[in-house]
């Protein structure tokens, strides 16, 4: 029991530092690549926030089985490097095989809460979250000082100042736009934007109204007060479902390729848990003079070549290329032919080693 604690605490301790580091690499490109979006005025910068916990929230259940797995590598290579697990087994204590693979179980509960419950929650709230800024997207995110494209191209917009009161306001507007039949052009000192309904519209006020035919050198021009102009939906927003976003309980009914598909990708990823902290302990044995570090890359290479076979196996399940009965099933019975391999080969290698042929 001590021993199983003792192998526990550097297994967790290893987790946490591992698991701040991969998350400090993934929020730290995730919130540039927000941020960048948010400095050309494609993005409100006051969304990156909601935007980055919701994405994460959606990957923490692929995040954290690697750094399980890792864990686990580390914690036992230093154990093997130390020779403390060689001082373990001449008292007769095995690794504890066993009480490993329960604390695999225990955190599949983790990953498969997040899978299931927690991520499409958190891809439906940011489907919610993505078509509110859509409709803000031709006019939102609007940086001052920065000419910006909107209606595919065939409108320019620019805004000398944003105000920092309740509703934005902007000062000395610059509206361009490129229709079929005639060229307008909109000069503004002061406009907001305003919702009714399901509609945005922009308001101007006190300014100018240029129209023109293309070729012809004469213009139509009206002063107004206050002119309001409805912002075009975006036509280029994906329509397709998001199956990323179904609750876990409507896919049970589902018959679909597409849905079997989604499922079973979502019950894998426990189920990766347990397997990857099964294939940890005997991937981990090494020799002192090899170090802690010596199956850290065949332990990545094999991670990376079983959870692409998992997306693969996914997309063959769409397609219908296979059945959903064999499904994704099938790579995590190779990956439990690899690890009794790997438990039976020291075996197997003394009995030829020794074997009088």
């Amino acid at each position: 029991m001590i021993i199983t604690r003792y192998v526990f605490r550097e297994i967790v301790y290893t987790l946490l530092a591992l698991t701040a580091l991969l998350l400090l690499i993934y929020v730290s490109h995730r919130f540039m690549v927000y941020l960048v979006q948010a400095s050309v005025g494609a993005l409100p910068a006051e969304f990156i926030f909601q935007l980055l916990g919701l994405k994460l929230l959606s990957d923490l259940m692929l995040i954290l089985p690697l750094g399980f797995f890792l864990a686990i590598l580390l914690a036992l290579g230093r154990l093997y490097k130390d020779n403390e697990i060689t001082a373990m087994a001449a008292c007769g204590i095995p690794v504890p095989f066993a009480n490993i693979v329960i604390l695999g179980m225990m955190f599949a509960c983790l990953i498969g809460t997040l899978s299931t419950i927690l991520a499409p929650w958190a891809q439906s709230q940011k489907e919610v979250l993505q078509t509110k800024l859509s409709s803000l997207a031709e006019v939102g995110g609007i940086a001052a000082g920065r000419f910006k494209e909107f209606n595919h191209g065939n409108g320019i917009f620019y805004v000398q100042e944003v105000l920092e009161d309740e509703i934005q306001t902007m000062r000395n507007l610059f509206i361009q736009v490129n229709l079929p039949d005639k060229r307008v052009i909109m000069v503004a000192e002061t406009g907001h934007q305003e919702a009714q309904g399901e509609e945005l519209f922009m308001v101007l006020k006190n300014g100018h109204r240029y129209e023109s035919k293309p070729g012809s050198l004469g213009f139509v021009i009206t002063n107004f007060v206050e002119h309001r102009i409805k912002v075009p939906k975006r036509l280029d927003t994906p329509q397709d479902e998001n199956r990323a976003a179904i609750p876990t309980g409507l896919l049970w009914g589902q018959k679909g390729t597409v849905y079997q598909a989604e499922l079973q990708w979502r019950l894998s990823l426990p189920i990766t848990v347990i397997l990857l902290a099964a294939l940890a302990v005997p991937l981990s044995h090494t020799t002192p003079r090899q170090g802690q570090y010596a199956k850290l890359f065949v332990g990545i290479l094999i991670y990376l070549i079983y959870t692409n076979t998992l997306n693969i196996a996914k997309k063959w399940v769409e397609r219908g290329d296979i059945s959903p009965g064999l499904g994704l099933w099938w790579v995590h019975l190779s990956l439990i032919f690899i690890i009794v391999g790997l438990f039976y080969w020291p075996r197997w290698k003394e009995f030829v080693m020794t074997k009088k042929w």
